[in-house]
């Protein structure tokens, strides 16, 4: 993953975190094929630290098709950006049971979406 794409998903983990916890699943299913890349492979990265028991990066990686090195980088900005993980990033990562998003994270953030069609 280049830094381009890092920066993107680390200044945009704000609007991530809401995404995540504030829009209904049918809504998010709606909208993610029209979020860039980036966004789009952190939401699924996100999707395998939800797990009840941490995912080894390893696992993660294997079951979404990226290499090991490109979901810790992802892993990384998230963190860098603000989300908290509940387990030792060496090992394995898992969401930390946190309280809401503050919204007011959001003027913050910096989110692209697409304009075409991704079907």
């Amino acid at each position: 993953m280049n830094k381009t794409s890092s920066d993107k998903i680390k200044s945009a983990t704000p609007f991530l975190i809401w995404f995540r916890r504030c829009l209904p699943q049918s809504l998010q299913v709606q909208v993610r094929p029209y979020l860039d890349r980036p966004y789009q492979l952190a939401l699924t990265i996100l999707d395998r630290c939800d797990a009840p028991q941490p995912i080894p990066v390893k696992d993660m990686a294997q079951t979404i098709g990226v290499s090991p090195q490109t979901v810790k980088q992802v892993l990384l900005a998230l963190k860098e950006g603000g989300m908290t993980f509940a387990v030792s990033p060496t090992t394995s990562w898992q969401l930390s049971e946190s309280d809401p998003p503050d919204v007011s994270l959001l003027e913050t953030a910096s989110v692209t979406v697409s304009s075409h069609n991704p079907a």
